[in-house]
């Protein structure tokens, strides 16, 4: 697991030209698509989703909201045959950013394509094991349905970020997470679960790790 530190005020905001081009110094996500995995009792609309969105197409992406199925009562083989659907082709252009349950589909549906070679993940209040508290998601973890080591070679970049105060997922399973997936940790002391209701209608971090993970995979091997 590795530990990195991010200012949430230390993002700069891009602006378009007055012709509304995207100069090249602006356009961090060229080239790029990302899958927005919403969680649990949620919709594209919620949270920060839309406004990570109009970031990533800003900056030269190209960005989807998945709406899974049935979110109040979700189904793990649903959820899983909509990423199978949605989230093609896989390769080194594409980044997925997931909130809460929707890491854990995100996880099993990797898994299934070993063979794939994605950009970059990055899973927020992400957890790989039962939460005592929301015994109806048990189906989505027993069994857990994914091979951490396999998820490393799928996606080089991993990221998790959590809050110490996150009631609904605590934050040591997403430290968990983190550890069995040998990813970036990020550890905020406030956010709550990072939903709308936590103050959470923009997400500085997330956007800050996802240009992080894009410039990554930018760089030439060495």
């Amino acid at each position: 697991m590795r530990l990195r530190a991010l200012a949430l005020g230390s993002v700069l905001l891009l602006s378009c030209t007055k012709a509304g081009t995207i100069r090249p110094e602006q356009a961090s996500m060229n080239g790029n698509t990302v899958y927005i995995v919403h969680g649990y009792m949620a919709s594209p609309t919620d949270h920060w989703f839309e406004w990570l969105a109009g970031k990533i197409e800003a900056a030269g992406g190209t960005a989807t909201i998945l709406a899974m199925p049935d979110s109040d009562a979700p189904d793990p083989q649903a959820w899983v045959a909509t990423l199978e659907r949605d989230v093609v082709p896989l390769d080194a252009s594409v980044f997925v950013v997931a909130h809460s349950l929707g890491c854990i589909a995100t996880l099993r549906f990797l898994s299934r394509h070993p063979e794939a070679r994605i950009g970059g993940l990055i899973a927020v209040s992400g957890f790989d094991r039962l939460l005592p508290t929301l015994p109806e998601l048990d189906a989505f973890l027993t069994p857990r349905g994914y091979e951490p080591r396999r998820i490393e070679t799928i996606a080089p970049q991993r990221a998790v970020i959590t809050a110490d105060d996150d009631t609904i997922v605590p934050a040591d399973l997403s430290r968990d997470l983190a550890a069995a997936l040998d990813a970036e940790l990020h550890v905020l002391p406030e956010g709550g679960h990072f939903l709308g209701s936590d103050g959470f209608e923009t997400f500085p971090l997330v956007w800050a790790e996802l240009e992080r993970q894009a410039a990554a995979g930018r760089r030439p091997p060495r």
